[in-house]
């Protein structure tokens, strides 16, 4: 399996994708899904995120030429008095429901931290909702550690 940056020949497979994680995310509150109609927004989305330097969209090609899934990794930048300038966000990571535990998610968690070491990130967040045991244990085994609670209010 090759992970390498995103093509505009993957966009339409790469929406899939997205849309599979976000209707998987959706389970766990409407706050993380695609607005109902424009999910055809997804491509031009995706596309700009491939073109962005401050993002890298990473797919996980088989040999066969399937995508079994992606990640989606940014540095953040902040001016300011703030000794951290930047920091590294992983967004998304998601690997096709049976294609799992085969080294795809590992892959591109790997090649994410690579892109974001490289463009001077010292630190990496991901946010992982409390209740996703299976998210908490792949970035636990990633050497990630909780930092910071979100504490969040509805209104």
């Amino acid at each position: 399996m090759e992970v390498r940056a995103a093509a505009a020949r993957d966009l339409d497979r790469l929406a899939a994708l997205a849309s599979a994680l976000f209707d998987h995310h959706a389970s766990a509150g409407a706050r993380f899904a695609l607005a109902l109609g424009h999910e055809d927004e997804l491509p031009v989305l995706l596309a700009g995120l491939a073109r962005d330097p401050e993002h890298a969209l990473l797919v996980a090609e088989a040999p066969d030429g399937n995508l079994h899934g992606f990640v989606l990794a940014s540095v953040v930048r902040r001016t300011g008095p703030f000794a951290e300038s930047e920091r590294g966000e992983i967004d998304w990571l998601f690997v096709r429901e049976g294609v799992r535990r085969r080294g795809a998610g590992r892959k591109l968690a790997a090649a994410a931290l690579v892109w974001l070491r490289e463009r001077g990130a010292g630190r990496v967040q991901v946010h992982v909702d409390r209740d996703n045991r299976v998210g908490r244990a792949f970035w636990d085994a990633q050497g990630f550690a909780p930092a910071m609670d979100v504490l969040e209010r509805h209104l």
